[in-house]
């Protein structure tokens, strides 16, 4: 089913094929590189990574420096330590060295880890002084005065000035390597610890750093169709204006092509209108002065046609303006007095009595525009006049904030309700009658721009009938179903 006369198959296919072209283009760009093998990403998650992997890198070269920083002051203490303890031994009075330990002087010390031990040596290597871990033969007997390794132990040997004492003080070298490897140990577990931190931390700092790109995104989303305007790039970050430069260039160009196309469409179709117009005359006449009957049938087939291509030629100029964005006006418009001025222009059926129109209840004004909503009525009833049969009577219901049009015709199948408003596509009981398959179309179009919902039913009662309802304000977010029929309701 639909509201206009029309085009012929050739059309119909032609704009089924410009659909589906269209479709295919779409889905193309929206899957972009994945027939050659490249997925979608995340430009956050992307920064998220390469921002972790920056820092360990940097906390690594850091650690590495410190802890070559560290082992060096540390190795100067620990060898500082180790001389000066050999110089305190070798400046003791003769008599600490006479009396050797006692069993009961070594329990006083109790038990303890000994990293660090000493000797103290007399002449001819005779061992005078030795702490309680240290062996009973010299650490290292041979050494001169410094600081060597001998075995597992590092050994600074120090000689008196006389000769007569030497001192050596050791220290486990695997001892100061596990000192040095708890070091870097910390340093790399801090890392590990606070990575998963880090983490959260520039995830939560690059999710409000991308927060300042939805005020763009929402902008663009809120806008209707036909709204080319720029995009406000003064609240965008400086990274972010070039990107925005460009995409308000894109929308001036296709600006520019809507227009061109838009006014080729309505000069066009107004054009054809003036000869149309004197061509019908024309054949008005040749039907009139047609000697028989022969020449009387060709002559009011082409009058057929040149009616359909005139109709045709209307829903251009109208489909131009809607497509323009006239309906996104918004003035108080009064259903009633909307119903009965297109209305007016169907005379005929009022008068048959095949056209009525009802108010129910109280109405409420509308916000939009009246030619547009004036464009809408009259595909709606025009369409249900058309598809509904010459029996069939049709009803322009009006209450609250909906108008609702409904016939008592054939209908159509539930299944094919949600194809009408396609454009070129018309009900399955159509072929017979002419159309161009748009006037649905423009009523939807025309809703949408109005802030306004579209409702089709079929059938309505008795598996018969269509409704076409159009409701605004707040009725709009419900799905609700066309106004029943009211007995006895007032009639305009």
């Amino acid at each position: 089913m639909s509201a206009e006369p029309g085009l012929d198959r050739t059309g119909r296919q032609h704009g089924r094929r410009l659909k589906r072209h269209r479709r295919a283009d779409a889905k193309g760009a929206i899957a972009g590189g994945l027939g050659t093998g490249k997925t979608t990403w995340s430009l956050q998650a992307q920064l998220r990574r390469q921002l972790l992997l920056l820092l360990a890198a940097v906390w690594l070269v850091g650690s590495g420096a410190a802890g070559l920083a560290i082992w060096i002051k540390t190795d100067e203490v620990l060898n500082s330590a180790l001389q000066e303890t050999a110089e305190r031994l070798l400046m003791l009075p003769e008599a600490a060295l006479s009396e050797p330990d006692t069993a009961a002087q070594l329990a006083m010390l109790g038990a303890h880890d000994e990293f660090v031990i000493y000797q103290v040596q007399g002449s001819g290597g005779r061992l005078l002084l030795r702490s309680h871990k240290a062996p009973g033969t010299p650490l290292d007997a041979e050494a001169p005065d410094g600081l060597r390794q001998a075995g597992p132990w590092l050994v600074r040997t120090l000689s008196a000035p006389d000769g007569r004492r030497r001192a050596q003080v050791a220290e486990l070298a695997s001892h100061r390597r596990a000192v040095m490897g708890a070091s870097m140990g910390w340093l790399l577990g801090m890392l590990l610890a606070l990575l998963p931190a880090a983490s959260l931390g520039v995830g939560w700092l690059l999710r409000r750093a991308f927060a300042s790109l939805e005020p763009v995104r929402t902008e663009l989303a809120r806008r209707q169709t036909h709204d080319l305007r720029p995009l406000q790039a003064q609240s965008a970050p400086t990274e972010l204006q070039p990107w925005l430069a460009t995409v308000n260039a894109l929308l001036s160009r296709v600006a520019d092509l809507v227009d061109s196309e838009r006014a080729f469409a309505a000069n066009t179709a107004h054009e054809l209108r003036t000869p149309l117009a004197a061509a019908m005359a024309q054949a008005q006449r040749l039907v009139q002065a047609s000697p028989d009957e022969g020449t009387r049938a060709q002559a009011q087939a082409l009058l057929r046609q040149l009616d359909r291509l005139t109709r045709l030629a209307t829903r251009l100029l109208q489909l131009a303006r809607i497509e323009s964005g006239v309906a996104l006006q918004r003035r108080p418009v009064d259903l009633v007095q909307l119903a009965v001025l297109v209305g007016d222009d169907f005379t005929e059926a009022q008068r048959s009595g095949q056209l009525r129109l009802q108010v129910l209840g109280v109405t409420t004004p509308v916000s939009g525009d009246v030619d547009a909503l004036g464009i809408a009525l009259r595909n709606l009833i025009d369409n249900a006049l058309k598809h509904g049969g010459d029996a069939t009577t049709v009803t322009v219901k009006i209450s609250g904030q909906q108008v609702v049009v409904e016939d008592d015709g054939p209908g159509v199948t539930p299944a094919l309700v949600a194809a009408l408003v396609r454009k070129f596509d018309r009900g399955s009981n159509s072929s017979a009658l002419s159309g161009s398959g748009l006037g649905l179309a423009m009523v939807q179009t025309i809703a949408h721009q109005s802030g306004a919902r579209l409702l089709l039913q079929s059938p309505v009662a008795q598996g018969r009938g269509f409704a076409a309802s159009l409701v605004f304000g707040t009725e709009a977010a419900a799905d609700a179903p066309p106004a029943p029929r009211v007995p006895g309701a007032d009639k305009v």
